[in-house]
């Protein structure tokens, strides 16, 4: 018990370390970027300076009509990054079982993710209408990490344990949920992570082409009048809000390891 105590508090103290010293990069990572934001405000009209921003940001945030902007936006990502998590998962899964369906399918997902996403939304379009269009564009954003990070954690998952659930005569659902989910939990947070933000681009970008209402819009309108402050604003929203979720993943994912 005593030995056990004294592995847990160097343990406890190094975490404390590490949490300080990120904490420190951070709050100068942070300054260097608002000095740096408010040099570049006094060379261009087009980037307003921070203070401008944050004033132009609270003011939108106290509209309704912009408020459902948010919410059309944040409904779209939600869907899209479930529903690419839920197939990317899937599909990684059954390919990481499966060296048949690997040497057919793998050159395919690596075409396909090379493939630039945004050409396809003139085809998407017509046949998703403009609210499924930019879910449908969020999902094919989403869902390629999520896939290639699972089949390649499945693929590595030690001999050993594959051994462990055939001794124990483990079924299909127990070696999923005992076996294979616990060893490639680090790969699929790590996917999850990314599939978060690139919903976010693809569902933003899908808002810049064609669409009534979204954050996208708001910045294709406010370039368009030459309303910049609420132009950076609105893209400051979604990359704060995307980088909160990333790093409260990414703390997640160095928790339970």
């Amino acid at each position: 018990m005593t030995a056990t105590l004294t592995e847990v508090r160097p343990r406890s103290a190094r975490m404390r370390s590490v949490l300080g010293n990120q904490f420190v990069g951070s709050a100068l990572l942070a300054l260097l970027v608002a000095v740096g934001w408010e040099v570049l405000s006094g060379l261009t009209f087009v980037i307003p300076s921070p203070v401008e921003t944050l004033l132009v940001l609270f003011r939108n945030l106290s509209d309704p009509t912009y408020l459902f902007d948010v919410r059309i936006t944040a409904q779209s990502v939600l869907l899209a990054f479930v529903i690419g998590t839920a197939i990317g998962g899937g599909t990684g899964l059954l390919l990481g079982l499966s060296q048949r369906l690997r040497l057919i399918f793998e050159p395919l997902i690596i075409i396909l993710n090379g493939i630039p996403k945004i050409v396809l939304y003139p085809v998407l379009l017509p046949i998703f209408s403009l609210t499924g269009s930019k879910v449908v564009m969020g999902v094919l954003f989403a869902l390629f990490p999520v896939l290639i990070n699972v089949s390649t954690g499945v693929r590595e998952i030690p001999r050993v344990y594959w051994k462990l659930g055939k001794s124990v005569r483990a079924n299909p659902w127990q070696m999923l949920v005992h076996i294979i989910f616990p060893a490639i939990r680090r790969p699929l947070l790590t996917g999850i992570r990314l599939a978060v933000s690139l919903a976010v681009v693809g569902v933003v970008l899908s808002e810049f082409f064609a669409t009534r209402r979204g954050l996208g819009r708001v910045v294709l309108q406010s370039y368009s009048h030459g309303d910049y402050p609420s132009m950076v604003a609105t893209i400051m929203l979604l990359i704060t809000i995307s980088f909160a979720i990333s790093i409260a993943l990414w703390q997640w994912e160095r928790r339970i390891h």
